[in-house]
């Protein structure tokens, strides 16, 4: 099962990370604009748009994914960008959740911006 087909499992105490091979595994199956920071404990992807409108409609939508999979990211919203990180707080770390969420974020990019951006 792709991991946009998943659905974010809460964890409401510590969660034990997922090994760098296993970052590495989910990292190769999003878009390649995502890349392990904060030596590999969190995803981060940058992404241009033409207008703070643009970025605006498309921060909207992270945020409406967010509240469905009960997963929030940390969003950057400005003129022109939305820089998205991502990790499970209770572990400081990646967990499944943070990747699922992520393939969630590619599949509203390339639904609502992929030609505008």
């Amino acid at each position: 099962m792709d991991l946009k087909d998943k659905k974010c499992i809460p964890c409401s105490s510590y969660v034990p990370p997922l090994s760098l091979e296993e970052k590495q595994k989910h990292l190769a199956s999003l878009s390649r604009e995502w890349q392990l920071t904060h030596e590999q404990s969190r995803i981060e992807r940058k992404i241009k748009f033409k207008n703070f409108k643009k970025a605006l409609e498309f921060t909207n939508e992270v945020g409406r994914l967010a509240e469905i999979e009960k997963h929030h990211p940390e969003i950057h919203l400005g003129w022109g960008h939305c820089d998205i990180e991502i990790w499970t707080h209770t572990n400081n770390n990646l967990v499944e959740n943070d990747f699922i969420l992520a393939a969630k974020i590619d599949e509203a990019y390339s639904k609502l911006c992929s030609s505008e951006a």
